[in-house]
């Protein structure tokens, strides 16, 4: 079941990659035509080419570059990353940049059938197109759309695909109210454990960690903020109620942790253990700072839902629900449910009901 959970992770990664980049470099390849008019490069080798529509090769070139990114993306993955210095790492891209522009002029500039026919890299010479101005303006035009390729998709992670959507629409500038879950997850005993491994190997396995962590995007989970050794999850109402999608992610990552147990105990000498909070509420969601903008939730769901974490070690319990969020769920028969009562939480005028929550 874990590694289904993972495939489906990178299938959907993938997926969303790709039509990510098909949008964005068929909108770019639009603007070039707009900016250049009949002097670009899908003008001046059409006459080459089996097609007659410029449209329809951006189309087929889009296509191209997507798969073509998508898989620099999956050969550059984060744990990659951290084997070599970022300078080496950018400048490996920038190569594969240029190689990949090349490669889209060759496809432009060759139509298929004469491309089948090159037997060796000197008949591939002969086809390519020559360096002009034309050309030349286009290779940069591609490099520098490269950078904003990767500028994008670090801003979509940084504030999540929904909130990122919001903030291009200009629908943060204003405070808005939504409903939403809210769940504090915490590394248990992190202080021990960082006095244990060490300040350099305690960031590695909080590394490791936030990476196995991204399983909740399969049960529509928004990883909202990382704290420290802990992070932030957060539903829309509607979503997160849906089959217990905000029960069942915190399970999930507790049996992949376990799966990986070994992994943990040969690096770490250590098996991680996490408790969780979950409340639900109305909170306002808005666009902050001048310097340096972020999205942020306000409201009193946030405190609370960080003060049932809190309660989780003295409750003895990995996992409290709020009686609240308690209510909403209609499928209860795959977990076991116990009310501890009503508990003064630090903070709180009112007392508030509180669930523990384990898998049946």
């Amino acid at each position: 079941m874990i590694l289904t959970e993972k495939l489906t992770i990178s299938f959907n990664r993938f997926i969303n990659n790709i039509v990510f980049q098909f949008i964005f470099w068929c909108l770019s390849f639009v603007f070039y035509i707009f900016l250049v008019g009949k002097d670009n490069i899908f003008e001046l080798y059409l006459r080459v080419t089996d097609s007659k529509s410029e449209y329809l090769i951006i189309i087929t070139i889009s296509i191209i570059t997507a798969f073509l990114f998508s898989f620099i993306d999956v050969i550059f993955t984060d744990k990659v990353n951290r084997l070599f210095p970022i300078r080496f790492v950018l400048f490996i891209k920038s190569i594969i940049y240029f190689i990949s522009a090349f490669i889209i002029v060759v496809v432009i500039s060759i139509p298929l059938n004469r491309l089948l026919l090159i037997n060796n890299y000197q008949d591939l010479l002969l086809e390519f197109p020559k360096i002009n101005m034309p050309l030349f303006r286009f290779l940069v035009y591609f490099y520098i759309l490269c950078f904003f390729n990767g500028l994008i998709k670090e801003a979509v992670k940084k504030v999540g695909p929904s909130n990122f959507n919001s903030w291009i629409l200009g629908l943060l500038n204003k405070p808005c109210e939504e409903e939403r879950i809210f769940m504090f997850i915490d590394l248990k005993s992190s202080t021990t454990i960082a006095e244990k491994i060490g300040h350099k190997k305690f960031s590695h396995l909080i590394q490791d960690l936030f990476n196995d962590l991204a399983i909740v995007d399969n049960y529509d989970g928004e990883i909202y903020q990382y704290l420290g050794d802990g992070a932030i999850i957060s539903w829309s109402l509607k979503s997160g109620i849906k089959q217990n999608k905000f029960l069942q992610s915190f399970f999930i990552f507790e049996k992949l942790i376990q799966k990986k147990h070994r992994y943990y105990k040969r690096k770490y000498n250590l098996i991680p253990q996490f408790k969780a909070g979950v409340h639900v509420g109305k909170v306002m969601v808005l666009q902050v700072g001048k310097i340096r903008r972020d999205i942020s939730y306000n409201g009193d769901t946030m405190n609370t839902a960080a003060r049932i974490e809190s309660k989780c070690n003295e409750l003895k319990s990995n996992l409290l629900i709020s009686a609240e969020l308690y209510n909403l769920i209609d499928n209860k028969k795959d977990f076991t449910f116990k009310s501890v009562g009503e508990i003064q939480l630090r903070g709180k005028r009112k007392a508030i009901g509180i669930y523990r929550v384990k898998l049946k």
